[in-house]
């Protein structure tokens, strides 16, 4: 499992054969710049598990993403995730009770409407069990795999 270390804090993934799900969990705060290039690990580890198109991001200890992190998601990693994946990207965020009043926010929402235009499928949750049960749904409404 890859980890990555500074001083402010810790990034952790890892590829579960079990589950077919990618688990990625940061453990503090992180800089956009940092962000990016760990969704970038996490697309390259995805490709390397048979374009692995279900992932668990615990970002209860992160901070809630900026609206520059907001749209480089929408206008960069969306696509890249749409032509590399090729199918519908499911992303499961287990969030922490404190984080649940963003959701509701018309920025998140436009977020929401624009990933899934590129075929990704962003959830939020406060359990890791439902989590992973509707990453699991996702799997089983797939006739792909």
């Amino acid at each position: 499992m890859p980890t990555y270390h500074t001083p402010i804090y810790t990034f952790t993934f890892s590829y579960e054969n079990a589950t077919h799900c990618l688990l990625a969990r940061w453990h503090g705060t992180v800089p956009d710049a940092d962000l990016y290039a760990h969704y970038a690990e996490l697309m390259a580890t995805a490709e390397a598990h048979g374009y692995c198109r279900w992932w668990l991001l615990d970002i209860r200890a992160r901070s809630w993403p900026t609206p520059s992190f907001r749209h480089w998601m929408n206008t960069e990693f969306a696509p890249l995730a749409q032509a590399a994946l090729i199918k519908p990207l499911s992303i499961a965020y287990l969030i922490a009770d404190e984080q649940n009043e963003h959701i509701a926010q018309a920025g998140i929402q436009n977020v929401r409407h624009n990933l899934a235009g590129h075929d990704v499928q962003p959830a939020f949750f406060n359990s890791e069990a439902a989590a992973l049960a509707w990453l699991a749904q996702q799997q089983a409404q797939d006739p792909a795999g």
